[in-house]
């Protein structure tokens, strides 16, 4: 039997004649390891089509020698993905919008890991005795309100606003060490498990607990993916439907006793063991070997290494004692408080930055992180963006689902999001590209702090209907910048 087996199907669902999704399903280096890779794309047919095409194929070009770390590896083939669709996008104005969101895993039985990079609403499930795991959280408000426990499964796949998107892939150039880009990491493979990767189109038709019982039966695995998409189309088939198996066949290692009789722990004394070999433990991945030393090294050492000691205690003497003379230069400012100051006060001056190009994203203290995106196809309830941005502390970039489509407000105050005369904070938001910021019905006060609008007609528009008291709305602008 082979250690892995894999199987992968797409299906253009009831809804839709055309596919955008896409996937990858093969053998990797060697017959126990596995390259799966979900890919759902973005920005209409052409373009989302184009998108998951050149994701899917510059992952699997990128993964077709072994080089170094597996996991640094996998997430360097997804930025050479990321970044070929942002340059065909500059490229080509016919897929100026295209974008997609993706899944990629490598399966390692041998070493019982599976490392994983993922962006967007695609998912991977691990199936172990019975139940369906996910390993990948969603980048989107909705998938995270349901990873939070603030909604249920099933509240998830009937929410108005599950299709919107906080992370794409090849909407801006990224590096391998920008943040809030892709989530990576590994998670344990035994002999038994199972990996599956999806697009959304499944899991907004069907259940955790469905697919787990489909994964039950003792079908073959080809079977098994497409009775989970038939399952899908049954429940409606409302998006592209794509689904990749596969099961860790490896036997699990067991020890027997000689002759039957019970394995004893033997403990040798220092005599026993004096001139044997002790057991070499197995090799890891991470695993280094040891520095071997050589006859007369320790002497050697001594010898070079003790005048580079000195050198080094002499040049750290120099350079804390002329720091200690500049700072002495001006003594009603401590150097210590005077760094945190500049800090705090380059924050308050700097706007939040979108890294969409050829500048890298900065590092180090006051940097400032790459906003996550959402994507609105119509006007967003405040309550709802504004919780997301306080929970993950980071500056929110609203944008139009599509560029050419932006005549509505981003955000609206209405009777459903305060009560008129309340006083409401809007903070850590950016919007671009709509017609109207923040549409206000309601008489309220209005504080913006760290809200940016760029490419806004009107950042502000005053909607409450002529019969109303007008006085009690006012807007107090906080650390806010027009652009």
């Amino acid at each position: 039997m082979k250690t892995i087996t894999l199987s992968g199907n797409t299906h253009p669902g009831m809804r839709r004649t055309d596919n955008e999704d896409t996937f990858t399903c093969r053998q990797l280096w060697s017959p126990d390891k596995a390259l799966l890779v979900v890919v759902d794309g973005v920005g209409g047919y052409a373009g989302g089509k184009r998108a998951a095409a050149i994701a899917r194929d510059s992952i699997d070009q990128y993964m077709t020698t072994p080089k170094g770390d597996t996991l640094t590896m996998l997430r360097e083939a997804v930025i050479f993905a990321n970044n070929r669709i942002t340059e065909e996008r500059m490229l080509n104005l016919k897929y100026g919008e295209m974008c997609c969101v993706l899944t990629a895993a490598v399966a390692d039985a041998a070493a019982g890991v599976v490392y994983f990079v993922h962006v967007g609403d695609t998912r991977l499930y691990r199936y172990r005795k019975d139940e369906l795991q996910k390993l990948t959280k969603d980048h989107s408000f909705v998938g995270l309100r349901e990873d939070a426990g603030e909604i249920t499964e099933r509240e998830a796949m009937s929410h108005p606003q599950r299709n919107q998107i906080l992370r794409e892939v090849g909407s801006a150039i990224h590096r391998i060490d920008d943040e809030d880009f892709m989530q990576y990491g590994k998670e344990e493979l035994l002999p038994g498990d199972g990996l599956l990767l999806c697009s959304d189109g499944l899991t907004d038709m069907v259940t955790a607990k469905q697919i787990a019982e489909v994964l039950a039966t003792s079908a073959a695995l080809n079977t098994k993916v497409n009775n989970i998409i038939a399952l899908a189309n049954e429940m409606g088939g409302h998006d592209n439907i794509t689904v990749v198996l596969l099961k860790n066949n490896k036997a699990k290692q067991t020890t027997q006793p000689v002759n039957g009789a019970k394995a004893k722990k033997i403990v040798k004394t220092k005599a026993d063991t004096k001139e044997t070999t002790p057991p070499v433990p197995s090799a890891k991945l991470e695993d280094k070997p040891a520095p071997v030393k050589k006859p007369g090294s320790s002497n050697k050492w001594l010898k070079w290494n003790v005048p580079v000691m000195v050198l080094l205690a002499v040049s750290s003497w120099f350079f804390f004692s002329r720091n200690n003379e500049t700072t002495a230069t001006t003594p009603d400012q401590p150097a210590n408080v005077q760094q945190i100051n500049s800090v705090e006060d380059s924050m308050k001056k700097m706007p939040a930055t979108i890294f969409s190009g050829q500048h890298a994203a900065p590092s180090g203290p006051g940097a400032v992180q790459i906003p996550d995106t959402l994507r609105l196809s119509a006007t967003a309830n405040l309550v709802a963006v504004q919780r997301y941005a306080d929970s993950v502390g980071n500056t929110i970039l609203l944008l139009p689902a599509k560029e050419k489509v932006n005549h509505f407000a981003a955000v609206e105050i209405n009777k459903a999001t305060a009560k008129p005369g309340d006083t409401l904070v809007i903070r850590n938001l950016r919007m671009k590209g709509f017609e109207v910021g923040i549409k206000v019905s309601i008489p309220v006060h209005v504080k913006l702090e760290n809200t940016f609008f760029e490419n806004v007609k009107y950042p502000v528009s005053n909607q409450v209907k002529p019969d109303t008291t007008n006085k009690s709305l006012s807007v107090q602008v906080v650390s806010t910048e027009m652009q």
